[in-house]
C-alpha cells in the first residue's frame, strides 16, 4: 500500500515536471524575442550623405556670331587656352554665301529707304481756301457795289422828296420811279449780303479743311520720318553684321579666345548653324566644389562647416570648408567650398558626408529605434524582470520620456530611467506594455 502511494506521488511530480517543461517551451515559442540597448551620455550629431561636382567660381562668356556654320571645334574641354588661341572654325564657303546675301539685303533696304523718302515728301497742292477765298472776295465786291447802288438810289429818292417840299418840282411819276429804283437796289443789296454770308461760310469750311489737311500732312510726314528712322536702324544692324562677317572672313573664319582661361564649352556642335545665343565659356577663376543639400537639411549647413568629400577618380577623402550656401541655376540648395587645385575638370562628380556634433551634451541619449509615440506623448519600453506563475521572466514596462532633441540615430530625453535600464529597440513581433519578452542573446 505504501509503495503504491509512493509511486502515485512520484508519477504526480513527473507529470508536473513534464507540464512545466511543456509550458516553458510553449511560452518560449509565443513570447516576443527583443533586442535591447542601454542609455548613453553625449551629443546629438547632424550627419548625412550627398553628391556634388566641381564647378568654376568665375567664368568668361564670349558670344558666337549668328547664322554661321560650325566646321570644327579646335579646343578640347578642360584644356588651358590663352587670349588669341583658336577655339572655333566656321565654314568659309557658308560664310561667303552669307556675305553675299547680306550685301543684297543691304542694297534692297537702301532702295526701300529712298522710296520711303520720296513717298514722305510733302505733296504740292492748292490750298483748300483758294477758291473759297476768290468767291468770298467776289461776293464782298458785289456786296459793296450793291450797297453803293442802294445808297445812291436812296439819296436820289430823298433829294426828290426834298425838292417836292421846297419847290414842288418833282412829279409824282418821277418820285415813284425813284422809289422803285431804291427798292430794287435794296433787294439787290440783300441778295448780295446773302451771297456774301454764304461765301463767308464756305470760306470758314475751307479754312477748317485746310487746317485738317495740314494736320494730316504733318502726321503723315511724322509717320514717314519714323519709318525712315526704323529702316535706318535696320540698315545699321545689317551693316554691323556685314562688318562682323568681313572681320570673320579676314580671320579665315576662326574665332579666338578673348582672355586666358580653361576652355569649358562652346554651346554648338560641328555642322550646326549658330542662332546667336551660343557662347564660348572659359573658366577664368579658381575651381570650387559644390554639393546638393537634402531638402530636410537645408538649414543644417552653414559657412565654416567642414565636409568630407571623395572626388571622382580619387580614393582619399579630403576635408573641405564650406564658403557659402546658396541656390544653383535650377533652384536647388547647394553648398560651395573653395578648391585651390586647378587640375580638376569642371563637372567632375564627388560624394560627400556631412557630420557635426551639437554643442549641447545630454545626460541621457537613447537609440531612436527605442522611442515610441502615442497620443502626443513619447515613451520607451524596457525589459524588466518580474515574477509569474512560471517563475521570473522579462516583462515590457512603459516609461514616459520628454524628447529634447533628435538626430538620425539617437534622441536626447529627460526621464527617470534607471541607469541599467534595458531599452527595447527591436522585437520579433509587436510588443506592448505588460507583454512578456525574451532577450535576444
Amino acid at each position: 500500500m505504501n509503495r503504491k502511494i509512493v509511486k502515485m506521488i512520484l508519477y504526480f511530480f513527473i507529470v508536473m515536471i513534464c507540464c512545466t517543461l511543456i509550458a516553458r517551451t510553449a511560452a518560449s515559442m509565443t513570447v516576443a524575442k527583443v533586442k535591447i540597448e542601454e542609455t548613453g551620455r553625449g551629443s546629438l550629431v547632424d550627419e548625412f550623405d550627398g553628391v556634388g561636382s566641381i564647378q568654376a567660381k568665375e567664368r568668361a562668356y564670349q558670344s558666337l556670331p549668328e547664322g554661321q556654320k560650325v566646321a570644327d571645334i579646335l579646343a578640347d574641354p578642360g584644356s588651358a587656352v590663352h587670349a588669341g588661341d583658336r577655339i572655333v572654325q566656321f565654314d568659309s564657303g557658308f560664310l561667303e554665301e552669307k556675305i553675299t546675301e547680306q550685301a543684297q539685303e543691304i542694297e534692297k533696304l537702301e532702295y526701300r529707304i529712298e522710296q520711303q523718302r520720296l513717298l514722305g515728301a510733302s505733296p504740292k497742292r492748292t490750298p483748300a481756301t483758294a477758291q473759297a477765298g476768290l468767291t468770298l472776295d467776289d461776293a464782298a465786291e458785289r456786296l459793296g457795289e450793291a450797297q453803293t447802288a442802294y445808297q445812291q438810289a436812296q439819296n436820289r429818292y430823298e433829294e426828290a422828296e426834298a425838292e417836292e417840299l421846297e419847290e414842288n418840282l418833282t412829279t409824282e411819276e418821277e418820285k415813284q420811279r425813284l422809289q422803285s429804283e431804291m427798292e430794287t437796289a435794296y433787294t439787290a443789296m440783300q441778295e448780295a449780303e446773302r451771297a456774301y454770308r454764304l461765301a463767308q461760310g464756305a470760306y470758314q469750311i475751307a479754312q477748317q479743311d485746310e487746317a485738317n489737311s495740314q494736320a494730316n500732312d504733318a502726321t503723315a510726314e511724322k509717320a514717314s520720318q519714323m519709318a525712315l528712322s526704323e529702316m535706318q536702324v535696320e540698315l545699321t544692324v545689317l551693316q554691323n553684321k556685314m562688318e562682323q562677317m568681313a572681320v570673320l572672313k579676314e580671320a579665315g573664319g576662326i574665332v579666338t579666345a578673348q582672355t586666358d582661361g580653361v576652355f569649358a564649352s562652346v554651346g554648338a556642335e560641328e555642322g550646326s548653324v549658330t542662332t546667336g545665343e551660343e557662347q564660348i565659356v572659359l573658366i577664368v577663376g579658381n575651381l570650387e566644389a559644390c554639393g546638393n543639400i537634402p531638402e530636410d537639411k537645408i538649414a543644417t549647413i552653414t559657412a565654416g562647416d567642414e565636409i568630407e568629400a571623395v572626388i571622382q577618380g580619387e580614393t582619399k577623402k579630403r576635408t573641405l570648408t564650406v564658403d557659402r550656401v546658396g541656390q544653383d541655376e535650377e533652384g536647388t540648395y547647394v553648398w560651395y567650398a573653395p578648391l585651390p587645385e586647378a587640375s580638376y575638370r569642371v563637372g567632375t562628380s564627388l560624394d560627400y558626408r556631412y557630420s557635426r556634433k551639437s554643442d549641447n551634451i545630454y545626460d541621457i541619449l537613447i537609440p531612436l529605434s527605442a522611442l515610441r509615440e502615442s497620443g502626443g506623448s513619447s515613451y520607451v519600453l524596457i525589459a524588466q524582470m518580474k515574477p509569474g506563475i512560471l517563475g521570473e521572466s522579462y516583462t515590457a514596462v512603459k516609461v514616459n520620456v520628454t524628447v529634447l532633441g533628435k538626430d538620425d540615430h539617437s534622441a536626447a530625453v529627460e526621464t527617470n530611467l534607471p541607469q541599467e535600464a534595458k531599452l527595447i529597440t527591436e522585437s520579433s513581433k509587436y510588443v506592448k506594455e505588460g507583454d512578456r519578452v525574451r532577450l535576444n542573446e
